[in-house]
């Protein structure tokens, strides 16, 4: 039965037939679907942010890596702001990535992408230079730049990416430290049953490993992983080992300096 609340609405529902929106709405069942699940997709999305966090956990350390430096070197005394810089100045080759981002919401070289985002911005020749002409002019800053940039590149030398163009202009070639042809650990291949199928050329484990731009895409698409956050960040290895360690080293830093 419906209900008013109102003379005025009572009147029009009776003697004019029109019922005012308060009263159809008190008279509809209440709609709850469009609310239950709210919070339960609020936390995963609350989580999905979190998890990629971890992967920027390494250049976080590599900025406040470079403050300390930076100060030690110029004998300047830090603030807290110039933590941030450095944390900025270390993701500043990333930049790169943005395109994908906006396009496809994540950053994953696989068969659904087939590109690295390391082609924009990973020269380290050319931040070499930059970090020398900042040095000479702003000391203390320019500093602070070559070391962040630098220590970015030595992180994906080694982590979970496919190389950098390490000697470019002389080669277009990608490097990588400590790795193989297929750019995954043993545990994930074994996991996945690749590991008995590959022959020992692909499963050794390499000090340097590296791809020519024209193989690299058939390598990404056969090897690459969607996702490469959970399989790593969410699982302890040598790799997630060092960064972890790396960034927790930071902290302490930060409050010890």
């Amino acid at each position: 039965m419906e209900t008013c609340q109102s003379g005025l609405s009572c009147f029009l529902a009776k003697e004019v037939g029109f019922t005012p929106p308060e009263v159809r709405i008190l008279s509809s069942p209440p709609f709850r679907a469009s609310t239950r699940h709210l919070p339960r997709a609020g936390f995963f999305v609350t989580m999905t942010s979190m998890k990629e966090i971890l992967a920027l956990l390494a250049d976080w350390a590599n900025g406040i890596f470079a403050v300390v430096l930076a100060s030690f070197i110029t004998s300047t005394e830090v603030v807290w702001w110039h933590f941030l810089i450095g944390i900025l100045i270390a993701m500043c080759p990333d930049l790169d990535a943005i395109p994908e981002l906006i396009k496809r919401k994540r950053l994953a070289a696989s068969a659904e992408h087939l590109s690295d985002h390391r082609e924009g911005l990973h020269y380290p020749v050319i931040f070499l230079v930059v970090g020398g002409i900042l040095v000479y002019l702003y000391p203390f800053y320019g500093w602070m730049f070559l070391i962040a940039v630098m220590l970015h590149f030595i992180n994906d030398l080694y982590g979970t990416g496919w190389g950098i163009p390490l000697l470019w202009p002389l080669t277009d070639r990608r490097y990588k430290l400590l790795g193989r042809r297929v750019n995954r650990m043993k545990s994930i291949l074994v996991e996945d049953g690749d590991w008995e199928k590959l022959p020992d050329s692909e499963r050794r484990l390499r000090l340097i490993v590296s791809w020519e731009k024209k193989e690299l895409t058939s390598y990404i698409q056969k090897w690459g992983m969607e996702n490469w956050i959970n399989r790593y960040y969410l699982n302890i290895n040598w790799i997630s080992g060092i960064e972890y360690g790396l960034f927790m080293f930071a902290i302490v830093l930060i409050f010890i300096y």
